[in-house]
């Protein structure tokens, strides 16, 4: 499939691969319900084991193993198990719950997790996370301080907004010093197939990634738990039904999807140092470009480490949805920041935690690399900047 225009904007969704598109194909033909005891069902069944193996595979998950991997419908979905489920899991005393930890900016999947979670009682504590590094003094304060145990922990791997990539095995080790019990949750949607990690690498209890950001489609996601988690029962169900997905996620799997997220894992597993390698040339192309031809752009570059596909501008004196309608007219597509809040009037809270000022929030793009993407992509990008500048501060 040629895609159209040029679509930089795939820190929100990718364009699929052509594995995934014909491991759709052949899942189509495997449509029977995998919970079915007839040979239909056990053929879908069979699909389903097949695939967990290869995503199971690019988490550096042994062959055997009492570690498990739960397919879920997105991201989301699989942060609010991990979060919720541990929080729930346990008696807790309804005056002092617990306390949550997590990095300031998170995604809303995570933060709304934990919001709810100061509704009823739970102390939130958010680690300051400016300039794109995660606080680790901060952090080790706020575990030696915490005035009731830390429940659970969460730190994304790699920031939705401006690319910054956190130190998790850290501030997982910091945790877990003081709390072994507490469940270190990692959400790794920005960082699967962009820097190479496993939950056994950072330490973590449970990790989640989503299909549709490496070249699959949407409906499918998946949840890492660790053996220990579930040996001390650290996550329960949220939404009980047919006990799927080992109980913890009910509801007949989207075996399409599934596939299509498995095939698009192993051709990109496959294939990470050559497509790392491009998406480095890319940004290094995007950087240098922007420099030379758009001068008054300035980047919200993580002052720690970051992974190459995003990027975070600031076209001055331009409201970003104005410059992104003006982009899309030239059939050039980015993004203002997460695709999950593109609608909502609030300010970034991901920008604001990394210390970027309102102005400059109100005209923030963000530019996310693909494998798939070319200089032409960067030039259009570029062009149509430098046209906008010229056109839409005028008109200011």
């Amino acid at each position: 499939m040629k895609m159209t225009g040029h679509y930089l904007d795939n820190s929100a969704t990718t364009m699929p691969s052509d594995a995934a598109r014909e491991a759709i194909n052949n899942a189509l033909e495997v449509w029977g319900n995998p919970s079915s005891v007839h040979s239909l069902g056990q053929n879908a069944a069979a699909l389903l084991r097949e695939c967990r193996a290869s995503v199971a595979k690019t988490f550096g998950m042994p062959k055997f193993t009492a570690d498990r991997l739960i397919f879920t419908s997105c991201g989301t979905e699989s942060n609010a198990i991990a979060i919720l489920g541990c929080a729930h899991s346990k008696k807790r005393d309804p005056l002092n719950p617990g306390t949550v930890i997590l990095s300031a900016g998170e995604h809303s999947s995570v933060e709304k997790c934990a919001a709810q979670l100061e509704a009823e009682g739970y102390t939130a504590v958010r680690v300051p996370t400016v300039g794109g590094v995660l606080d680790l003094d901060y952090l080790k304060e706020a575990v030696e301080n915490a005035q009731s145990p830390v429940i659970v922990a969460a730190f994304m791997l790699v920031n939705n907004e401006t690319g910054a990539l956190y130190d998790v095995k850290k501030a997982a080790q910091i945790v877990k010093a003081k709390y072994p019990d507490a469940l270190v949750h990692c959400d790794a949607v920005q960082g699967y197939m962009k820097t190479r990690f496993t939950p056994y690498t950072l330490g973590v209890d449970t990790l989640t990634v989503s299909a549709h950001k490496i070249h699959s489609i949407r409906g499918a996601g998946a949840l890492f738990i660790s053996a220990e988690a579930v040996k001390r029962k650290n996550i329960v169900t949220i939404a009980p039904g047919g006990g799927q997905e080992s109980g913890l996620r009910s509801g007949t799997e989207n075996t399409v999807s599934i596939a299509a997220f498995a095939a698009a894992a192993t051709d990109s597993f496959g294939h990470y140092a050559e497509n790392r390698a491009k998406v480095e040339e890319l940004r290094a192309y995007l950087d240098s470009s922007l420099a030379e031809r758009c001068p008054t752009v300035r980047q919200n570059r993580p002052s720690g480490e970051f992974v190459p596909n995003i990027c975070s501008i600031v076209v001055s004196e331009v409201r970003s949805e104005t410059m992104l309608n003006y982009l899309s007219s030239r059939e050039v597509y980015v993004s203002a920041g997460s695709a999950c809040s593109a609608h909502s009037k609030k300010k970034s809270s991901a920008l604001e935690a990394f210390g970027v000022s309102p102005d400059s929030a109100d005209s923030t793009l963000r530019v996310s690399l693909s494998y798939m993407n070319t200089a032409d992509d960067i030039d259009a990008l570029v062009d149509g900047l430098a046209a906008g500048i010229a056109t839409l501060q005028k008109k200011r």
